[in-house]
């Protein structure tokens, strides 16, 4: 049940918002501490999306291998 590839599409975009997210805030709180205001903000979003995606298509790119497999 724990391995069905519903659970590895929960867990694809979780990876996705958390990276997003997780990149937005260090690039947010990077413009609080040097006083850039929005621009590490922006470079943290982007990073974000560049890095989730390429991770995320990782992660289908295995999980379509392992249900090709059953």
């Amino acid at each position: 049940m724990w391995n069905s590839p519903a659970f590895g599409l929960v867990g694809i975009g979780s990876f996705l918002a958390t990276t997003i997210v997780g990149l937005t805030l260090v690039g947010h709180y990077l413009d609080g501490r040097f006083g850039t205001e929005p621009v590490l903000t922006l470079i943290g979003l982007v990073l974000g999306l560049m890095a989730g995606s390429y991770g995320a298509y990782r992660q289908l790119r295995e999980l379509l291998e392992r249900t090709r497999e059953r």
